[in-house]
């Protein structure tokens, strides 16, 4: 079975009718140039001073360093207090919260690497929680 594409035939088609030239806005979804010039204006994404502090919590569980539980809960604290001033809802915390604990599981899903990646979502619920907690208290 073929999968072939069948063209229209041209000549049976008025010149009047058949648009072979194409307009600019048929192709503008099309030109890669256009999409890129529309999304260059997005700054990236950066993580506050507070947001950097609970990622590195976040790492260190991964590589199983031992940091006290204190300064996960000020590190948590903090990037909530941060966004309940900016007016975030409940659940933008914890999406954000989630996000900063993704980066370290992305770059380091490897084979082998199970025990450090429960540790790490452990570590990630862990500041869910309290982040729940402090936004409500």
């Amino acid at each position: 079975m073929s999968l072939a594409l069948k063209l229209p035939d041209p000549a049976v088609y008025h010149e009047e009718e058949a648009d072979h030239d194409g307009s600019a806005d048929n192709y503008a979804a099309l030109d890669g140039d256009a999409a890129a010039s529309s999304d260059a204006g997005c700054p990236p994404l950066r993580f506050s001073a507070n947001e950097e502090r609970l990622r590195n919590q976040f790492v260190g569980a991964f590589n199983d360093a031992r940091q006290p539980g204190f300064e996960l809960y000020i590190a948590v604290r903090d990037v909530t207090d941060d966004l309940k001033h900016a007016g975030a809802l409940p659940e933008t915390v914890v999406k954000r919260i989630k996000y900063i604990a993704a980066i370290p599981i992305a770059f380091h899903y490897r084979v082998g690497y199970k025990g450090n990646r429960d540790r790490l979502k452990d570590t990630m619920t862990k500041a869910i929680s309290l982040s729940i907690e402090r936004y409500f208290s």
